[in-house]
């Protein structure tokens, strides 16, 4: 049997082993270490390692470490790279959420996380000629990373504070570097939690999970837990049951042990935190909208918005299938060329329809207000669909909520444009602001305070351009604008 072990295989040369093994992934490079010693120290190989840690820092290329090897690199913050590794991670804070940027800084060798965050600026008033009693106001946000505080902080001397009865790094909670204060004085304490999937036969449309179905993802894990999640069922045994799509934060406040005499947790909150596939938000030729989008809404600022434009999309949410029902039965506007979008003075409505259109107060949709480009923006402005590739007019645009506001929360859906093809096609627009844009049929996410009531309205959805859209809600004259987020800008470390 020795004798068979040294041939053929290790009868090839020492670099073309190595080669063979770069295909390999860390689980089973790491079992080939184990079969015997010459596979052992070829499967040490430095080299090998630098892939690996490669893999999980996209949109960098890392040098090779001063101070360590590339092995023990990815040993430091193994199993965590899969945060670095996908990018954006929104939470399940109720109504708000919090989306961050993660990334691996190689100058403080640490896995981060920061809140993006945005600022509208002083708007201008602007006029619409198709549409001059609608409400616009440019809307060009200054968005950037919150340095000031980071949400997640991950180095060496993080994974050397594990907290709780289990010590080890899938079970254990790691207290994060930078968050603890001195023990003698109040502090603010935070710590990370790794979890587990949840089974998607067991998955049901009430079922409590993150990120929540209107996000495609093939893992999603529990958002309930008697315990607050500290029992071990609630976290990986081993790396097979990890979950690389979501995590845990754990955050309290904890006062000095001079005024209390036992460790009391005050304000103890655990959120929920998820990424969405990259394929998801990344735009393509046939998919140009997909991203991570800025929209204005108004009385609540800014809100961020994952675009996506799924093959297989599924069903309508139930009442958006009957507001489309109601439009369908309204027709067209023949003076406007326009979908007429539910006055509440329209004897055509159904009774349910108009009583939710009337009783809305204003400050319920604000959040739906928006603005327009600046005069200075032709530039992005959307070319006449004689001069474009018509196979991207196709399929749906659906828009899902990342961050959230009491009226509509994270995780919901803002809006839907059923069909952006010539069955979704209103005009194209040839008046000033908008001239050359598609106009599109499309379903407005509507609701009280506290997401009471919430329904679907019909709107227009103008694709100004692949990084600038706009929203026509007729029914209460606002145009609502969205702009494109370069997340690459956010995660690259110089």
């Amino acid at each position: 049997m020795a004798h068979s072990l040294k041939a053929p295989f290790f009868s090839l040369p020492s670099e073309l082993i190595n080669n063979i093994l770069t295909f390999l992934p860390l689980s089973d490079l790491l079992s080939v270490g184990l079969v015997n010693r010459a596979l052992q120290e070829h499967s040490l190989q430095d080299t090998l390692y630098q892939p690996l840690v490669q893999a999980n820092v996209p949109g960098s290329t890392l040098r090779k470490p001063e101070h360590s090897t590339w092995r023990e690199l990815f040993k430091t913050h193994h199993p965590y790279w899969f945060i670095a590794k996908n990018k954006i991670w929104f939470a399940d804070n109720a109504h708000t959420g919090k989306l961050v940027i993660a990334r691996y800084n190689h100058r403080l060798n640490a896995i981060e996380a920061y809140a993006i965050v945005a600022e509208r600026r002083h708007p201008a008033i602007q006029v619409w000629d198709a549409h001059p009693e609608a409400i616009i106001h440019s809307f060009h946000p200054r968005i950037q990373l919150d340095l000031n505080a980071a949400t997640l902080h991950l180095d060496a001397s993080t994974y050397a504070e594990v907290a709780g009865e289990q010590k080890d790094r899938l079970q254990g909670e790691m207290q994060m570097a930078g968050f603890t204060r001195v023990r003698s004085a109040a502090g603010l304490y935070t710590r990370l939690i790794l979890t587990r999937p949840w089974p998607s036969e067991r998955t049901y449309e009430n079922t409590p999970v993150w990120p929540p179905l209107t996000i495609p993802s093939p893992v999603r894990t529990r958002t309930d837990s008697a315990t607050q999640f500290r029992g071990a069922s609630n976290r990986p045994a081993m790396l097979e049951e990890l979950s690389t799509a979501t995590f845990r934060i754990r955050n309290w406040m904890q006062f000095s042990p001079r005024i209390h005499t036992q460790n009391i947790h005050f304000g103890e909150q655990t959120t929920t935190w998820a990424t969405i596939p990259e394929e998801c938000y990344t735009p393509t030729r046939r998919k140009p909208w997909q991203g991570i989008w800025c929209g204005d809404y108004a009385g609540h600022g800014c809100e961020f918005l994952a675009i996506m434009q799924p093959d297989n999309p599924k069903p309508l949410p139930e009442r958006a299938e009957r507001a489309m029902r109601v439009c369908d039965r309204l027709g067209s506007d023949d003076s406007s060329d326009s979908w007429t979008t539910a006055p509440t003075e329209s004897p055509n409505l159904d009774e349910e329809t108009q009583a939710r259109s009337s009783t809305a107060s204003s400050d319920s949709h604000t959040n739906r207000q928006g603005s327009a480009p600046t005069s200075d923006s032709s530039s992005s402005r959307q070319l006449p669909s004689s001069e474009e590739d018509d196979s991207i007019y196709s399929g749906r645009i659906e828009a899902v909520k990342l961050t959230g506001d009491p009226n509509i929360p994270r995780g919901e859906y803002t809006f839907i444009a059923p069909d952006i093809g010539p069955k979704g096609l209103i005009r194209v627009a040839r008046d000033n602001l908008f001239q050359g844009a598609r106009i599109v049929r499309s379903l407005g996410h509507i609701a009280g305070a506290a997401f009471t009531d919430d329904d679907y309205i019909p709107s227009q959805l103008i694709l100004i351009s692949h990084d600038r859209l706009a929203q026509y809600w007729e029914a209460f004259g606002h145009v609502s604008f969205y702009q494109r987020v370069n997340i690459e800008e956010f995660t690259r470390i110089p």
